[in-house]
C-alpha cells in the first residue's frame, strides 16, 4: 500500500478588530506549539480568497503521522503537567482572538482519487 497523508483540519475566523494581535499570536505561539507536538508532521494555514471561504475562512491543516496519533494526543499533554499548563495558557489566549469552527479529518490515499492516471 502506498503511503498517504492524514490531516486534522480546523477552521477559525479572527474576531473583529483582532487581526494584528491574532496574526502575531499565531506566528509566535500557535505555530510553534502545534509543530512541537510529536505526532505533527507538517502544518499549513490557508485563508479563503474573495469571500469564498465561508463563515470560517481560515483552515489549519495539521498533518499527523497516522490514525494512532489520535490515541496519543491527550497523553502527550497529560504526561507533562508543565507543558500542559503552558499549552492551555496559549490556547486560552487564542480564544480571545479567534472564533473556532468545525474540524474534520482528511486524507489523501490512492483509492480516493477518481481521476484517471
Amino acid at each position: 500500500m502506498e503511503a498517504y497523508k492524514l490531516y486534522l483540519v480546523g477552521t477559525a475566523k479572527i474576531k473583529p478588530g483582532k487581526f494584528v494581535e491574532a496574526t502575531k499570536w499565531w506566528q509566535e505561539k500557535g505555530i510553534p506549539d502545534m509543530l512541537s507536538r510529536p505526532y505533527t508532521k507538517s502544518l499549513h494555514c490557508y485563508a479563503g480568497q474573495f469571500g469564498l471561504g465561508g463563515e470560517y475562512d481560515i483552515e489549519i491543516w495539521q498533518e499527523i503521522e497516522n490514525y494512532a496519533a489520535m490515541d496519543v494526543m491527550d497523553s502527550w499533554i497529560i504526561e507533562d503537567p508543565e507543558r500542559a499548563a503552558q499549552t492551555l495558557d496559549y490556547w486560552k489566549e487564542a480564544n480571545e482572538l479567534f472564533e473556532w469552527g468545525p474540524s474534520r479529518l482528511m486524507g489523501d490515499w490512492p483509492e480516493s482519487s477518481l481521476l484517471p492516471e
